[in-house]
């Protein structure tokens, strides 16, 4: 049954959906697409955006996204870097896994029709100390960085005060963008900087199999080298953070363009911010095209530009990421705000965090777009503008929709012919009655989605430790998969004196729920004063013993896992559901006398 409902999905979908295979600089070809697309990680998502974990998605991931945008893959030195200090570009180990396993999960989206974007970081570079940048062979060829490859003003000129004092030559050329600081503004007016990114541009694309590009920070450059570096290596996607007002925004966009057409698309931060003052001020009207200036107006809400809008509500630099640095989030409804999002013209991308917190949601948001046929040029037409609530109609390829977003959604007066095919928190989507019967498959297979078919069932979890250092104390350091909430309070997290006689040891333990699949917990044990400490232990979902050996990496012990079983001490009273197993794994069909295992505990039946 799942599998027929999902193929009756995918042809429906088939007719507001382009295949990623033959999506071929469409930006530049100026031709209307219907691409949604996903950005796969958050700040500090080391753990839950894994290049493994991200694989085990992709059946899922393919049937409601085009496209998903991951961190920069190259290794910049250190665990536990966002990549937005690169320092390889050809080394692909980063913070997020190993080249290995990034080839093999760029290679299983591809095959279920999901292209890779990679975050691609040009405008500066970091050294080993001013100006030592490392040397790395690719396909026989050598590339490196020099001094002189350095913008002449790179940090305030800072760094020519430095390379004077060391005798080392900078670049001749100021910067032909905004300065960055702390570390080295790249001169692409340079030969070796245009010759080194063109090669990593292509072996992204043609060796490692990434589809297109998110290029960082593009103001730090002049926007006619994001033109000559994508007509080299041809991305079948581009888009630029240009980070500013509209009028900027186009300014660079055009700036890109080759024969009269531009070659990159830009993020569209004005919609990002009239969302945001929507909901935080409470005041729906302030969607609407004729609040602002040209400066402060959506790309999509003009007709010459939405073709290029890539829309947004949140991202790893807008959302709070630490009590300390909350930068600029919504602080509510979400699921309007993607509603609106995924309701209007541009290409939609969607945040991960939203994707987590309300999958079900977003599936039908995103299947009604593409029901409907909404593609990144559509027209719409805003039906309603109150500060309670605010309605616009998209018009599609194969339909029109109608989303209404506010407080009172339901104070909006629908027009005959149309059905209401989902709603939520401050949203409602109508549909043309035409397309009913086709819905009611589309929900049915969300339904069937949502009962966890993998099985799942909520749980607990125990964390079991020991260490051979005869350590006076334990402390637990716990954080979770849930925005790295931490659950045992702030480092070094709380002592732990619960102990319990497991085997031939006695371990200190403490219990966790687990209550979906993709949710798991993460530790460092300590002495409680932050050091000693252990290595960080992650991705924790089932009963683990746990040994801290004497050996160190660095300044921190190495942790090991116990062959200890996880069974817990034999039982002579049996729960009344639950597959049954003997001692050997085998499943039973009914328990004779001995010793058995149920729920992950030991019975006895006499």
């Amino acid at each position: 049954m799942k599998k027929r409902l999902l193929t009756t999905l995918l042809l429906l979908l088939a007719l507001g959906a382009l295949s990623i295979v033959n999506y071929q600089l469409s930006i530049s070809k100026a031709s209307a697409q219907s691409e949604v697309m996903l950005q796969g990680f958050y700040w500090d998502s080391y753990s839950q955006t894994r290049w493994t974990k991200l694989e085990k998605q992709a059946e899922e991931l393919a049937q409601y996204f085009d496209l998903i945008w991951v961190p920069n893959s190259g290794y910049c030195g250190d665990s536990n870097n966002m990549g937005y200090l690169p320092l390889y570009y050809f080394q692909q180990n980063s913070s997020f896994g190993t080249e290995a396993e990034l080839r093999s999960m760029i290679k299983t989206f591809k095959e279920k029709g999901l292209g890779t974007v990679a975050d691609i970081v040009i405008n500066h570079h970091n050294t080993n100390g001013w100006f030592g940048f490392p040397a790395e062979t690719y396909n026989g060829e050598t590339y490196q960085f020099l001094s002189t490859d350095i913008c002449k003003n790179d940090d305030g000129g800072s760094t020519l005060s430095q390379a004077n004092s060391q005798g080392v030559s900078l670049s001749g050329n100021n910067d032909t963008g905004e300065d960055w600081s702390g570390t080295r503004d790249l001169d692409h007016k340079s030969a070796n900087v245009q010759r080194i990114v063109k090669a990593y541009l292509s072996f992204l694309l043609n060796d490692i199999g990434y589809t297109g590009f998110r290029y960082d920070m593009v103001k730090g450059y002049s926007a006619s080298f994001t033109a000559d570096y994508n007509t080299s290596s041809k991305p079948a996607f581009s888009v630029g953070e240009c980070w500013d007002g509209s009028t900027t925004i186009k300014n660079w966009i055009n700036g890109t363009k080759v024969d009269g057409k531009p070659t990159s698309s830009a993020f569209d931060f004005q919609f990002r911010y009239r969302v945001r003052d929507a909901i935080n001020q409470n005041n729906w009207t302030l969607l609407s095209a004729s609040t602002q200036g040209d400066a402060g107006k959506p790309l999509i809400y003009d007709v010459n530009y939405r073709l290029y809008a890539v829309t947004f509500v949140e991202n790893h630099d807008t959302e709070y990421r630490s009590a300390s640095a909350q930068q600029d989030p919504i602080k509510g409804d979400t699921l309007a705000a993607n509603a609106y999002l995924l309701a209007m013209p541009g290409t939609p991308c969607v945040f991960l965090k939203h994707w987590l917190n309300a999958k079900s949601d977003l599936k039908r948001m995103i299947s009604a777009r593409k029901l409907v046929g909404i593609t990144n040029t559509s027209t719409y037409e805003v039906k309603a503008s109150q500060a309670m609530y605010y309605a616009v109609e998209t018009t599609g390829n194969n339909g029109k929709l109608i989303c209404v977003v506010g407080k009172t959604p339901k104070a909006y007066s629908v027009p005959s012919g149309y059905t209401q095919a989902c709603s939520g928190t401050d949203f409602i989507y109508y549909i043309p009655n035409e397309l009913a019967s086709q819905w009611a498959a589309i929900e049915e297979h969300i339904q069937q989605e949502a009962q966890q078919p993998d099985g799942f069932k909520p749980h607990s979890a125990t964390i079991y430790v020991r260490d051979e250092l005869s350590w006076s104390r334990m402390n637990f350091y716990i954080w979770d998969s849930d925005d790295n909430t931490q659950l045992n309070g702030g480092w070094p997290g709380k002592q732990i004196t619960a102990t319990k006689k497991v085997g031939d040891y006695t371990w200190y333990y403490q219990t966790f729920n687990i209550n979906s699949a993709d949710y798991y917990v993460n530790v460092v044990f300590s002495t409680g004063t932050g050091s000693p400490q252990t290595v960080d232990v992650t991705e924790i979902s089932e009963d683990k013993y746990f040994v801290i050996k004497s050996t160190q990496a660095g300044s921190k012990y190495i942790v090991e896992e116990d062959k200890v079983t996880s069974v817990e001490a034999i039982d002579d009273t049996r729960a009344s559901d639950g597959a049954i197993y003997d001692l050997l794994g085998r499943r039973l069909n009914a328990p004779k006398k001995g010793i058995y295992i149920q729920n992950h505990k030991k019975y006895l039946v006499r």
